[in-house]
């Protein structure tokens, strides 16, 4: 039997009721597929930080599969997982993870199509884009002055290395240990280094 006499006789009437009724839960997918992939991107140090994003991510996957399921009674073209392979996954944290980010990141671009549009941007008043720049311009005063603060033991060790000689070489511990302290500073807050394209 060719697929589109398969669809035809193996859900009802597709009408404009049908496609409401699965607007509702396309939203709430949307919405909960969205929630995954933020959650997921978010920073998180340590094993409970992980499980904790583990926890939330595949909660709102579930909630996700659940409603796409839901919506595909109405809409035959949803793709959608179930909700064992969703909650069975890798042993290991960093795999689920990904796993995770992979699944919601597949659905996402898979139902694409029939998932709601996002609402597009205007361009701002002229009266909000002028506020917009002076937040922007505290901004970057805020962060010139916390670029400076890293910078602090560097500075520190370089004016007890020069004051050493002419007050004393007792200003030598401080400037050795403002040294010391700016290498290790300056060694984890360090960018990785870009490779040459």
């Amino acid at each position: 039997m060719p697929d589109s006499l398969a669809l035809q006789y193996g859900y009802r009437h597709l009408g404009p009721d049908q496609a409401r009724d699965a607007e509702a839960f396309l939203r709430t997918a949307d919405d909960m597929l969205h929630m995954v992939l933020l959650t997921l991107d978010a920073p998180a140090e340590g094993s409970e930080a992980k499980l904790a994003r583990l926890a939330s991510a595949q909660g709102l996957l579930v909630e996700a599969v659940t409603a796409l399921g839901r919506a595909r009674v109405y809409l035959p073209g949803v793709r959608t997982y179930t909700v064992d392979f969703v909650t069975n996954g890798e042993p290991d944290l960093d795999r689920e993870l990904d796993r995770l980010h992979q699944l919601a990141a597949s659905l996402l671009w898979h139902n694409h199509p029939v998932l709601p549009a996002r609402s597009q941007g205007q361009p701002l008043a002229p009266e909000d884009e002028a506020q917009l720049a002076l937040v922007v311009r505290e901004l970057t005063t805020q962060a010139k002055l916390a670029r400076a603060m890293r910078h602090k033991w560097l500075v520190a060790s370089a004016v007890f290395g020069m004051l050493a000689p002419v007050l004393g070489i007792a200003l030598l511990v401080p400037a050795l240990a403002s040294g010391a302290i700016a290498a290790v500073e300056l060694a984890r807050g360090a960018a990785p280094p870009v490779l040459p394209a």
